[in-house]
């Protein structure tokens, strides 16, 4: 007999301990987690690292643009500077680099438990304070942090894709 199989992030309910809207926010990024481990994390560096076109992106440096871009978002709705390990731009993030698979891996970990935490310290307040991002007008911070999700699962489609296109170059 099988284990049973656990439902879906989004069907798990809240994440004991944080707001109802942060809760939201936590299952979409368990869900990140999860597709990235069963799409990437047995990847060879040759899969991990190559591109199937122009204007495409390796799952190597989709991995790190996640991670990283999280974390900026994170810091951005909080208000804060962002650190320097943080200020690569998406080029930077996303640029093929031959790294280990397992060393980008960790990062992304990393990185994901850092907003992970992050997220789950706010309170009511931090949610409505206004953030400007550049030469916009002001919005509450939620929105900032809403977009974390948005941002990592539009990039965990991408990374299925690619890891899709992968498979079907070794038939």
């Amino acid at each position: 007999m099988q284990p049973p199989v656990p439902p879906p992030p989004w069907l798990r309910g809240d994440v004991a301990g944080v707001l109802p809207v942060v809760s939201v926010w936590l299952r979409n990024l368990e869900e990140v987690l999860e597709i990235v481990d069963k799409w990437a994390a047995d990847l060879g560096p040759a899969g991990f690292w190559w591109v199937p076109g122009p204007n495409t992106n390796p799952v190597g440096g989709l991995v790190r643009h996640i991670g990283i871009a999280s974390v900026r978002l994170l810091y951005r709705g909080r208000g804060e500077e962002i650190p320097e390990p943080f200020q690569k731009l998406p080029p930077e993030q996303l640029r093929l680099t031959h790294e280990a698979p397992e060393a980008v891996l960790g990062e992304f970990r990393a990185n994901m438990r850092l907003v992970w935490e992050g997220l789950s310290a706010l309170r009511e307040a931090d949610l409505e304070a206004p953030r400007a991002w550049g030469s916009n007008p002001p919005v509450p911070a939620m929105y900032i942090f809403d977009h974390i999700g948005n941002h990592a699962q539009h990039h965990a489609g991408q990374i299925i894709t690619t890891r899709k296109l992968w498979d079907a170059t070794r038939i």
